[in-house]
């Protein structure tokens, strides 16, 4: 799939796949529009990600959420002091971030597919869409394994992370 700007026509990715019949193409933005663009909002970005109805996350390279939209916390039951400026792991729940290594360092880390993927998106621009992901969730005496597809997009230095599908059923 070929990403080009929405804006300006820059190709931003080139993975096309001979084994998909049909050239696909999909528009994000590169960073001179993203510049441009954020310079002239005339609402801030917490305002506008607040009117995507999808839960969204924009994520540092650290792996550290810097805001959340209202879907994302009501999703987690959480308001935004208690999302922006912590780890992913801590904001989501994960068991194996209470770990005295903390989110990011455990080896629990090196198979998340949600860090993974942000990660992945941040180093090289390019985004993923509808990624199967399992998030654990609870403590390490109770973990509640939770499906996801989730969808990156880097934006300027950060990544938005979309919620695309929750899955919370139990395995039967």
């Amino acid at each position: 799939m070929n990403i080009v700007c929405a804006w300006c026509g820059k190709e931003i990715t080139n993975s096309y796949n001979e084994s998909v019949p049909e050239r696909q193409i999909s528009h994000g933005i590169c960073e001179k529009c993203y510049a441009e663009i954020e310079s002239s909002f005339e609402i801030p970005l917490t305002d506008y990600l607040n009117s995507l109805p999808l839960p969204i996350a924009l994520v540092d390279q650290d792996g550290t959420v810097v805001t959340a939209n209202r879907p994302l916390q009501s999703l987690l039951n959480k308001d935004l002091s208690h999302i922006g400026g912590f780890k992913g792991g801590d904001v989501f729940e994960c068991p194996y971030a209470s770990l005295p290594e903390g989110c990011g360092n455990t080896i629990h880390c090196s198979a998340c597919t949600i860090r993974i993927t942000v990660m992945d998106t941040y180093n090289t621009g390019i985004p993923h869409y509808r990624r199967l992901a399992y998030l654990n969730q609870g403590t390490l005496n109770d973990i509640n394994q939770i499906i996801l597809l989730i969808t990156t997009v880097k934006s300027g230095n950060y990544v938005l992370l979309r919620i695309d599908e929750i899955d919370t059923s139990k395995p039967k």
